[in-house]
């Protein structure tokens, strides 16, 4: 029986490496982090005349854990937008970066531009709502090169099924770009 239940298992993860982890293009994540080492910071659409990306990040790998530092901005009514930092960790799951499977959602703290004065109190709001609506089962995150330093990131659930969440495309730099909201 015990051995029937192993083989079950084993033809699931079978299943599941294939779907998530072999598809075509397709490289870990801790191999993107190997790679980009000398041009560490993630850029999600890049704009090339504002210089700028839509939130950046940069993450490191310790003991099977990927820790990840992103900012992310927020419009403001003064022009100058709002600038977050927030601080999460995924698994590594098949090469893919996954939500943990016990967690509370990220960390969130203000960190420039704005009204100064409430900066603190939204970044307070901000990781209350992240806290309220964390999912340990949002997909998991997948590289596919795109070109020299690009990769299109994709979603799929932990079973290895397509997420109904878009792909974003993505850029490495070798220092950190503004955000923008």
């Amino acid at each position: 029986m015990m051995k029937t239940i192993r083989c079950a298992l084993l033809a699931t993860a079978g299943v599941w490496v294939s779907s998530m982890g072999h598809a075509q293009g397709f490289v870990s994540v801790l191999q993107v982090m190997d790679d980009m080492i000398d041009t560490p910071y993630e850029c999600a659409d890049y704009d090339p005349v504002t210089d700028s990306c839509s939130g950046v990040s940069l993450m490191y790998s310790e003991e099977g854990i990927i820790y990840n530092a992103a900012w992310f901005a927020l419009p403001d009514a003064t022009g100058d937008p709002w600038v977050f930092e927030a601080f999460s960790e995924y698994e590594f799951l098949f090469g893919w970066g996954c939500p943990p499977s016990q967690g509370q959602g990220a960390g969130i703290s203000y960190k420039s531009g704005g009204t100064p004065e409430l900066g603190a109190q939204y970044a307070e709001q901000i990781e209350a709502q992240v806290a309220a609506s964390f999912d340990p089962f949002a997909p998991c995150a997948g590289y596919y090169p795109a070109g020299p330093r690009q990769y299109v990131v994709e979603f799929r659930h932990r079973n290895g099924e397509l997420a109904d969440q878009a792909s974003i495309r993505v850029q490495f730099f070798a220092e950190p770009k503004n955000v923008r909201p």
